[in-house]
């Protein structure tokens, strides 16, 4: 009977106690998810033929383990080569529009400032546009720039996106195509 009167009394109090919430829960109850400033050296190369390959420092970050990139940096880092695009912004319907194979135009501020180590991003409420389709990204915003993750936009714009476990390199190419990992 103590035994029962154990089991029972147990069960209520492990009833009684808050669930643990996990953090990704709770940044998602607020609307918010950390974002912290990218440990990985971004390398890109857009060139076949000759080794152009060159490190870069534009703001990424990582939001839910992965690589979040600015996309208008993105747009830059890949313009004039094979797959290159163009990026629109309309405001009046809050809509971002992709066009693959596209030259970039740029609108000035790219490839410039620093990430935070650490800020909260959220996501994005506008609508995306590929090559003119209505795609569904997760896509973030933070102080007001649409963060794209790396390897989604490598997916759908066949881009290369590589990864160097040794030395925590991320390799951008526009001179390849996507490669699943």
């Amino acid at each position: 009977m103590k035994k029962l009167h154990a089991a029972v009394l147990a069960l209520i109090l492990c009833l009684a106690l808050p669930a643990p919430v996990s953090a990704a829960a709770q940044t998602q109850t607020d609307g918010t998810f950390p974002a912290i400033a990218t440990n990985n050296t971004i390398v890109v190369s857009n060139s076949a033929d000759t080794p152009d390959a060159h490190v870069v420092h534009p703001a990424v970050y990582k939001i839910e383990g992965a690589n979040y990139f600015k996309l208008r940096d993105l747009a830059m880092l890949l313009s004039g080569s094979e797959k290159q695009f163009s990026v629109d912004y309309d405001d009046a319907s809050k809509t971002v529009s992709i066009t693959s194979g596209a030259p970039y135009t740029p609108i000035g501020g790219e490839l410039t400032g620093t990430a935070a180590e650490t800020c909260s991003a959220i996501v994005s409420n506008n609508a995306v546009l590929i090559d003119g389709q209505s795609v569904t990204l997760a896509v973030y915003k933070i102080d007001g720039a649409n963060y794209f993750g790396l390897r989604d936009l490598g997916k759908i714009l066949d881009f290369h996106v590589g990864y160097h476990d040794e030395t925590k390199s991320v390799f951008i190419s526009g001179a390849r195509g996507y490669t699943p990992e």
